[in-house]
């Protein structure tokens, strides 16, 4: 039950977080089509009332030309039924007027001389606050300027604006005063664009459908992509958590002891045994046996090779520690060639030897040659074959042990890999290397220690060579410290 309820967790954050997110991301990317589109109408309308405005302007200015004649102004102005009224004056006299101009506007904007262009004043015949009309002026020339009124009524239905089910909210403003959408200005206006040269700003917000319809898009746009991010996660997490769950079993599992050793004979040509190799072994809980194949190369990967060192010396000590050889024998440990160059080395050493001496064992230290030895770890090894240590470069031919390397380091063993093992009677290509290696053991004066030997024409093929040991099936398996114990010879 506990496991369900596991998966379920799982499946609800896999599922929730990516979906949290790609609507998040999608309402923020409909705000910003939306911005988008908003700026865009904005720029559009500004664009028509600049045309319009300009074409006002162009009918004021032709309709006023001839202020001293007024019969011709009033014939022209009936032909723009929006004009309500209008005035010519010069030097702040009226030269001619609409029987209603000043009704409209106060008699002091003939003397103010405004810019030409579209302005904004008080309606004085309303009764209702902030009731403005729309005033063009012309330019002034020689004293004369030309002055005609437009109601917001008859301005609306000059710009002849075509509704938009998009943007519902649409304020215009001459000289910030709104003309055109009153009932909109105490609201928050999305976006604004302004005309210097006319005195308009257009603010613009879209409907409430237009935002419901464009966030719904993209929202529903973003579920599809949430699940493809969540199915994406877990198969990721379906590849990377193993590794990380194995790394960290491989934690747990030294701190409960569940790795143990098992020791597999090494005999000698002459078929006596030489010693033992001390070989990692992990019973798992839960996945039952766990290859070295496995966790050898986690460990490596992982950056575990020295706290799995420390256990093994310590289950070495453990294992050995009460046994009495009657034989002297060397037991051989795999290490890292980071664990020559590490501050445990002495510590670890000190207290191996002192447990070996005990039991009448030697130490062989087997460094594995799938990392690169450095300058400091030759150095320690140097010094560790001092001590009376034996060193042995273990799997040789499959790291990264080179032959100048090889011609620097002072070492006792060669470990031939099984993979080179295995090509004694098999044409392959490897097999030249095999006889290669041997040479190379025999030049350099150094014990040739053959791994995974098991087949007798295997076996006469490297004695017939010169290789001093063997280890492997066709000799003896891995065995249990309690089978070393009970099938050899201890006081």
């Amino acid at each position: 039950m506990k496991r369900n309820k596991q998966d379920v967790v799982y499946y609800l954050v896999l599922l929730c977080v990516p979906l949290f997110f790609s609507v998040a991301v999608g309402l923020y990317l409909s705000k910003l089509t939306i911005d988008h589109h908003a700026e865009d109408f904005g720029n559009f309308y500004m664009q028509t009332l600049e045309r319009k405005a300009e074409v006002l302007s162009v009918q004021v200015g032709v309709a006023l030309s001839e202020p001293a004649r007024c019969d011709v102004i009033l014939s022209r102005m009936e032909m723009w039924p929006y004009i309500n009224d209008y005035a010519v004056t010069k030097d702040g006299k009226v030269l001619c007027q609409s029987n209603h101009f000043f009704d409209w506007i106060d008699e002091t904007l003939v003397g103010i001389t405004p810019l030409a262009g579209l302005h904004s004043y008080r309606n004085q015949s309303s009764m209702e606050a902030g009731e403005n009309l729309l005033v063009i002026a012309t330019e002034e020339v020689a004293g004369v300027q030309g002055f005609a009124v437009l109601t917001k009524k008859a301005f609306h239905e000059y710009l002849d604006l075509a509704p938009s089910s998009r943007y519902s909210k649409l304020t215009i403003w001459i000289d910030d005063t709104p003309m055109v959408g009153k009932r909109h200005a105490d609201q928050v206006i999305g976006h604004s664009v302004d005309s210097e040269e006319h005195h308009i700003s257009i603010g613009a917000s879209p409907s409430d459908s237009y935002v419901h319809a464009t966030m719904a898009m993209f929202v529903l746009s973003s579920i599809p992509v949430a699940l493809l991010i969540s199915l994406m996660a877990h198969f990721l997490l379906r590849y990377f958590a193993p590794r990380l769950s194995l790394a960290d079993d491989i934690k747990r599992g030294l701190d409960r002891k569940e790795f143990y050793l098992q020791y597999q004979p090494i005999y000698g040509n002459d078929n006596k045994l030489h010693g033992f190799e001390a070989l990692a072994r992990w019973q798992h809980p839960h996945m039952g046996y766990v290859s070295p194949e496995i966790f050898i190369p986690e460990i490596e990967n992982q950056q575990l090779s020295m706290l799995f060192t420390r256990y093994v010396f310590e289950r070495v000590v453990e294992d050995m520690g009460p046994l009495k050889l009657a034989k002297p024998y060397h037991l051989g440990v795999n290490v890292p060639p980071s664990f020559m160059c590490s501050d445990e080395l002495d510590a670890t050493l000190k207290t191996t030897l002192e447990a070996f001496q005990r039991v009448n064992l030697s130490l062989t230290l087997e460094v594995t040659e799938r990392q690169l030895l450095n300058e400091e770890a030759i150095r320690h090894i140097d010094a560790v074959r001092q001590l009376g240590i034996r060193v042995a470069i273990d799997d040789f031919g499959v790291g990264h042990t080179s032959l100048s390397m090889l011609q620097r380091v002072h070492f006792d063993y060669l470990k031939i890999d099984k993979c080179f093992v295995d090509t004694v009677g098999v044409d392959s290509i490897n097999a030249p290397v095999l006889e290669s290696i041997i040479e190379l053991a025999h030049r350099l004066n150094v014990d040739i220690v053959a791994e995974g030997v098991e087949k007798i024409e295997q076996s006469s093929f490297l004695a017939a060579r010169g290789c001093q040991f063997q280890q492997g099936y066709l000799h003896d398996r891995p065995l249990s410290i309690e089978a070393v114990s009970s099938r050899f010879v201890f006081g």
